[in-house]
C-alpha cells in the first residue's frame, strides 16, 4: 500500500503542474494577448515583443510542468488499482484516462508547432504567422479545458 502522505504530495504536485501549464495558456488567450492587442496603438510594433517576452518567461514553466505531469502521472497511475495500462479503453475510468493522454500528447505537439511558428515569425514578421500562432494557442487552451474536464471525471 502506497504511503498516503507521498500520494497526497504527488496529487498536489500533479494539480499544481496542471494549473501552471493550462492556467498559463488560458491567461495568455483570455487576458494577455487580447489586452496587448487592444493597446497595440500605444505599443505599436512592440506589441509582439511584449507578448513574446511574457511567453518566454512562461515557456520554461510550461515545459517543467509537462515533465512534472508525466512523472507524477506515472507515479499516480502505478499506485492506482483502477489503472490497467496506457491506452486501455476497457473501463469508463480507463477510457477517460486514455482520451486525456491522447489529448495531452496532441497538446505537446501543438506547443512544438507553435514554437516553430513563433520562431518563423521572428524572421519573417508576417501577420498571418501571428494569427496562426494565436490559433494554435487557442486550440491548445481549449484542449486543456477538455483535459481538465476529463480529470474531473476520473
Amino acid at each position: 500500500m502506497p504511503n498516503p502522505i507521498l500520494m497526497n504530495v504527488m496529487r498536489f504536485l500533479h494539480n499544481l503542474f496542471t494549473a501552471l501549464w493550462i492556467g498559463g495558456m488560458l491567461t495568455m488567450v483570455t487576458s494577455v494577448i487580447p489586452g496587448v492587442r487592444k493597446n497595440s496603438k500605444v505599443c505599436g510594433e512592440k506589441s509582439w515583443l511584449i507578448i513574446e517576452g511574457i511567453q518566454a518567461r512562461l515557456r520554461p514553466v510550461a515545459w517543467v510542468s509537462m515533465a512534472g505531469l508525466a512523472i507524477t502521472g506515472i507515479l499516480l497511475g502505478r499506485s492506482s488499482k483502477n489503472f490497467t495500462g496506457l491506452f486501455n479503453f476497457g473501463t469508463p475510468y480507463m477510457t477517460a484516462i486514455s482520451i486525456k493522454h491522447i489529448l495531452i500528447i496532441l497538446m505537446i505537439v501543438l506547443a512544438l508547432v507553435r514554437l516553430s511558428i513563433n520562431k518563423r515569425f521572428q524572421t519573417e514578421q508576417k501577420p498571418n504567422l501571428q494569427k496562426a500562432s494565436f490559433g494554435v494557442l487557442l486550440l491548445n487552451a481549449v484542449l486543456g479545458v477538455v483535459v481538465l474536464f476529463l480529470s474531473s471525471i476520473v
